[in-house]
């Protein structure tokens, strides 16, 4: 069996960046390489029986494996792949670990009942239970749970997908103390253009370091990172403390420093130190930095004084 690991060194020293990198804690997933079993667990070799002739060498390859020493593994790797069984055929280059799978080094933990490793395909799947996480250092730190996700570790494509009516869950705690937390049906993702797609009752909900939190809803969620670009669209909502906005599509961009929401007449509800306020529009566009709100075609709403609201007079009218 070759040393070819699923990743490189160079891969596993990136670090995430921007919110939407919280998908990035899928590439280093574990089971590409060659690695050792624990000693506490049994393993058992299988090839197709047209290759029965090569078992005894293949067993040998699975002895010689066992025993290799950890310092032979790539040092970002480190650590073992433990599970209660190990299945190995050799000449469709697949390796399969079903039951209790578990790899810990301190920088990537990975849990789940079922793992297959095909090198031909440069894919990695695992189901049942699967969790993910990555410790980029101290403070950052991404998880992932979901019931099967899948890996190319070379196009890096991806996909991960929650069973019934669970949803997967996203994770990504940032060195400021934010944390951003994503649920979803199903996630596609390619790690190398770094475009994710979030489908299937999409919540996000974002904590900054003072506590405050808002989130985001939606049909799907599509995040271009390099372009620092995402888009909600199909029943779209945001909401924080102070403000909440309705619209078929909500579109972030980043390079231009503008939100846009449209479709469906967007709808802008919220409060501010004079009062409260209902507005909707055709049209909501927003400036990033200063927050600067503009409403445009047929708008038409309300605002309310608290001042107004709380008198002695409103109550007699």
């Amino acid at each position: 069996m070759s040393q070819k690991t699923g990743f490189s060194a160079r891969q596993a020293e990136k670090p995430g960046t921007g919110r939407a990198a919280f998908l990035t804690l899928f590439l280093p997933l574990l089971l590409a390489g060659c690695f050792s079993l624990s000693d506490k667990k049994e393993y058992s070799v299988a090839v197709p029986p047209t290759a029965a002739s090569q078992a005894a060498e293949a067993q040998q390859k699975a002895r010689d494996l066992k025993n290799k020493k950890f310092s032979s593994l790539p040092d970002t790797l480190g650590g073992v792949v433990s599970s209660d069984r190990w299945v190995i055929y050799k000449e469709k280059a697949e390796e399969e670990f079903e039951g209790n799978v578990h790899y810990d080094n301190g920088i990537y933990v990975f849990r789940a009942g079922y793992a297959l490793s095909q090198r031909k395909k440069n894919l990695l799947t695992a189901k049942e239970d699967v969790y993910l996480r990555y410790n980029e250092n101290k403070n950052v730190w991404y998880e992932l749970y979901a019931d099967k996700a899948v890996y190319n570790y070379q196009s890096g494509e991806g996909n991960a997908e929650a069973a019934g009516k669970k949803k997967i869950k996203l994770v990504y705690h940032t060195a400021q103390n934010e944390l951003i937390t994503a649920w979803a049906r199903k996630a596609e993702f390619n790690t190398q253009t770094e475009v994710y797609h979030l489908t299937g009752s999409v919540f996000v909900t974002y904590r900054d370091a003072a506590g405050k939190i808002s989130t985001l809803k939606a049909k799907e969620i599509i995040a271009k990172q390099k372009d620092n670009y995402a888009i909600l669209q199909g029943n779209a909502e945001a909401q924080n403390d102070n403000y909440r906005l309705n619209a078929q599509t909500i579109e972030y961009n980043g390079r231009e420093g503008y939100t846009y929401a449209y479709g469906g007449r967007p709808l802008l509800r919220g409060k501010t130190q004079d009062g409260t306020f209902a507005i909707i529009a055709d049209r909501v566009s927003a400036e990033n930095a200063t927050r600067k709100i503009k409403m445009t075609g047929q708008v038409e709403g309300w605002t309310v004084s608290e001042q107004i609201n709380q008198s002695r007079a409103n109550e007699t009218l």
